[in-house]
């Protein structure tokens, strides 16, 4: 999975220390672009956090070869322990964080969906509650700086995934 070139700045530039403040200014700078190039695709920095966010989000949660969704779900997790530095920072230094609620449950629930599909019907709105939860689960954990240990994250998500499952189990 290769990164963009925003994608690959951005990550570079919010992994290596706590950062407080990314402007656009620098971003161009690192991409050796004018800020016209930038406003042309993206409203402010916050977009640009959204977009990249949601690329990543979405790549962690392709299902790969009949896995489970706990599985999809804990792969996602891995990867943003694994970029905690990034993670933290992005959320730290958002100038709209109500985006991100809306882009990542989005994106949950769509996984969750595309997971869900080809096993039989299922209540979308049980999958936009699920989401919900699981967007304040992942979201406090980033607050906190991933401190919880991921078994323990992870535990929270398959509670909330259980109910899903539960739904196709009851129709068929």
């Amino acid at each position: 999975m290769s990164l963009t070139k925003n994608e690959q700045v951005l990550v570079l530039e919010l992994s290596k220390y706590n950062v407080y403040k990314y402007t656009v200014t620098k971003f161009c700078k690192k991409l050796n672009i004018n800020r016209g190039v930038f406003y042309r695709k993206y409203r402010n920095i916050c977009d640009l956090f959204t977009s990249v966010l949601a690329l990543q989000t979405r790549r962690a949660l392709r299902s790969i070869d009949g896995e489970t969704m706990d599985h999809m779900f804990y792969r996602m997790l891995s990867k943003i322990k694994e970029n905690k530095t990034f993670y933290i920072n992005l959320n730290r230094i958002a100038q709209n964080p109500q985006e991100f609620y809306r882009v990542l449950r989005k994106e949950y629930a769509i996984a969750i969906e595309k997971y869900m599909r080809p096993r039989g019907s299922f209540s979308v709105r049980k999958v936009e509650l699920v989401a919900n939860g699981i967007y304040a689960i992942v979201y406090n954990w980033v607050v906190d700086e991933c401190q919880l240990d991921i078994r323990d994250v992870y535990q929270s998500i398959h509670l909330l995934l259980v109910h899903i499952e539960q739904s196709i189990k009851k129709s068929e």
